[in-house]
């Protein structure tokens, strides 16, 4: 796997998965996981390549990592360890939603 190959995405040639462009959107992933409440997380390296990892910031024994890999012509957040695909980087919202399901995480939304 070279440094800017895909972690485990389908990658045409004429449109390489550069780290770079990675490390951005999981920045913009990072920011919506802050904005949504009860996670903490940090973008970290993982065999070369970043990833998001995110906790529940009450219970940090459950966490998760988020990679971003370009699959069939689109940017796409993935689990990291499975390659499997849990929205597009254009809803980083929607995305940090399910991240926070998967981690339990529940935030009090006090009137």
């Amino acid at each position: 796997m070279s440094f800017d190959g895909p972690r485990q995405a389908r990658v045409s040639a004429d449109q390489p998965a550069l780290t770079s462009e990675r490390r951005t959107h999981l920045t913009v992933l990072d920011a919506a996981v802050v904005a949504h409440g009860g996670m903490s997380c940090g973008v970290v390296p993982r065999a070369g390549m970043p990833v998001l990892h995110v906790i529940n910031a009450e219970s940090p024994g459950l966490s998760i990592e988020v990679g971003c890999d370009f699959i069939d012509g689109a940017w796409r957040f993935t689990w990291a360890e499975t390659g499997e695909s849990i929205g597009v980087v254009t809803d980083a919202a929607g995305v940090a939603g399910v991240i926070a399901r998967t981690v339990g995480a529940h935030v009090d939304k006090a009137p």
